[in-house]
């Protein structure tokens, strides 16, 4: 009976993990998925990952309790010695294993029909204007791609668009009115000439760079890999890594910018810099000032940044405001870190002020997108 029960979980599960790896196989992108609203068999994408973790460990139970319960007299079946058997499955198995690595067939064949479908996908539904705007408020992304936040909110409600609140996602909206994400996205953007011109200055900001990439880094900037950030500047990309790599900074074209900048222990900015060459020597000093400072060497340093800062930096900020020497080039969550400060209030403060603001942008990115210095910045997050 218990043998019975495990050989048939065994292979419903087995039946069921097979159905799930091809519809992922032919399955569009998750960004794609979650913009169109994608679904097979009224189920999406993000569900049949669930099945295929379920069924899969499911799967790997029911095999192994049938092994055990198995294993003894399969081997000695018909008294024939299992050596032979053990070194086929063996060089099988190895087989498999090395062609799987090295991209052939068949495991490499799956690859690139996997890759193929996904960019059909891409084609047939479209692909978002951002990474991650399915998951963005409808304020937010609208500033984001230069659009005015009121208009886009205007055009959702004159479209029977309803929003639950101002940072509800898109996604939520969405689901809400029983739409996907793109039509939402559709709705809400300005039509006519108004909006291609806001649309084309979109695009064509990063190509109208006269040096390749903007003195000051755009906001979302360290959530791209250095491979996209190279494609959508016009930068080669290995020129960059060069320029990383003479700087002491170790990367590859996979990682974001945050993620370079974590490997080598140091900031966003100063990865950004590096790139743009701009040599980090200049920040070696900054190491050596005390955490706790005097009043008086607090205004001192500022002056010794200026070429960092924008010019209406001078002014001094409250006398009991401590500010780092690197402040323009500190993430807000490293502050609030290293000063401890709740970094969900320090959010909050600057989202009541209609900031557009996340953990890992530094107060340089705070302070110019929302055209205050860091100073500024820094005595709406401090109490």
């Amino acid at each position: 009976m218990i043998r019975r029960l495990i050989w048939l979980l065994f292979a419903f599960s087995l039946i069921g993990f097979i159905v799930c790896a091809l519809t992922l196989i032919a399955s569009p992108s998750d960004e794609v998925a979650a913009w169109s609203g994608w679904t097979f068999l009224n189920i999406s994408l993000t569900r049949w990952e669930w099945l295929l973790y379920g069924l899969g460990l499911l799967l790997g139970l029911s095999g192994l309790f049938s092994l055990m319960l198995g294993s003894r007299r399969m081997m000695a079946a018909n008294g024939a010695p299992a050596g032979p058997a053990w070194l086929g499955a063996a060089v099988v198995f190895a087989v498999f294993v090395l062609a799987s690595l090295l991209g052939l067939p068949p495991a490499g064949s799956l690859a690139e029909t996997s890759a193929k479908l996904k960019a059909w996908h891409e084609q047939s539904f479209g692909t978002p204007p951002l990474p991650g705007a399915a998951d963005m408020p409808v304020p937010e992304l609208a500033k984001r791609l230069g659009f005015d936040p009121a208009k886009a909110l205007a055009n959702l409600s004159a479209h029977n668009v309803k929003v639950p609140d101002a940072q509800a996602t898109l996604a939520e909206v969405a689901r809400t009115n029983g739409l996907v994400p793109a039509a939402v996205y559709e709705t809400m953007r300005p039509t006519g000439e108004a909006g291609q011109q806001a649309q084309q200055a979109a695009q064509e900001q990063p190509a109208q760079a006269p040096a390749g990439l903007p003195a000051d880094p755009p906001p979302g900037l360290g959530r791209l890999k250095l491979s996209d950030i190279c494609e959508q500047y016009g930068l080669n990309l290995k020129d960059e890594m060069d320029k990383l790599s003479q700087a002491g900074i170790k990367s590859s074209p996979d990682m974001t910018l945050r993620q370079i900048a974590q490997t080598n222990l140091i900031l966003p900015i100063e990865v950004y810099d590096a790139l743009r060459g701009q040599a980090p020597a200049p920040q070696a000093p900054a190491p050596q000032a005390p955490a706790a400072q005097t009043p008086g060497q607090t205004e001192q340093q500022p002056q010794a940044q200026a070429p960092a800062q924008a010019p209406g930096q001078s002014a001094a900020p409250r006398p009991n405001l401590e500010v780092p020497p690197d402040l323009a080039k500190m993430t807000l969550g490293a502050y609030c870190k290293q000063y401890n400060l709740d970094q969900t209030q320090a959010l909050a403060k600057l989202k009541a002020k209609g900031f557009v603001v996340f953990s890992d942008m530094t107060f340089r990115e705070i302070s110019l997108e929302n055209n205050l210095t860091p100073e500024q910045v820094l005595e709406i997050v401090v109490p």
